[in-house]
């Protein structure tokens, strides 16, 4: 009985054949990256429009690799967790779009694809967390998101402490070139 059981224990370590990879932890602070602008399945050209706009409010450039973006359900019903997974320079007051595409073949509005992380449907009233290293980085929260357009920050310069306000919060109607909503990669328009 005993060699059976050493035997097992050998077949598990013989089975482990590479070291677990390595955790990446980003240099990214509280208040670095901020939460601007929600695309959540909007039509456009017959195309599903999912996509999180984080402004670099670091004042340098950010490799966004490792971070996470968190939806959660206001609710608390359920979760859904992306990852960043490859390099993502972020310069300095940028803006970049995180969306539900694949990331070997991004829409041009898009700088990160997460839909091998996002195969749920899109979250209609969620808080967003974005975290490095297990530390939040930047809340924000939706109760729904507009039929038309998206959820947009209309501060400029975008500030965590800014998008924490829902006042600071509107619908950007805008219809770009490419059919799809919003505007991605760039600032947003001022609230009404």
């Amino acid at each position: 009985m005993r060699l059976a059981g050493l035997f097992v224990t050998s077949l598990a370590l013989v089975g482990c054949t590479r070291d677990p990879a390595e955790e990446v932890c980003p240099d990214i602070a509280d208040g670095d990256l901020v939460v601007t602008e929600v695309g959540g399945g909007q039509m456009g050209n017959d195309t599903l429009h999912e996509w999180i706009e984080l402004y670099n409010a670091s004042g340098r450039t950010l490799d966004l690799l490792g971070v996470k973006v968190r939806f959660r359900r206001i609710d608390g019903s359920s979760e859904v967790s992306i990852l960043v997974r490859r390099e993502l320079p972020a310069a300095a007051g940028s803006y970049t779009v995180l969306g539900k595409d694949d990331d070997l073949d991004l829409d041009g509005y898009l700088d990160y694809g997460f839909a091998s992380d996002f195969t749920t449907s899109w979250l209609g009233a969620a808080a967003v967390d974005v975290e490095a290293c297990g530390t939040k980085v930047d809340r924000a929260r939706y109760d729904s998101l507009p039929r038309t357009g998206t959820y947009s920050l209309g501060v400029t310069p975008p500030t965590a402490e800014a998008n924490d306000l829902p006042a600071n919060w509107c619908t950007d109607a805008t219809v770009n070139a490419g059919s799809f909503p919003g505007s991605p990669q760039k600032a947003n328009a001022a609230c009404p």
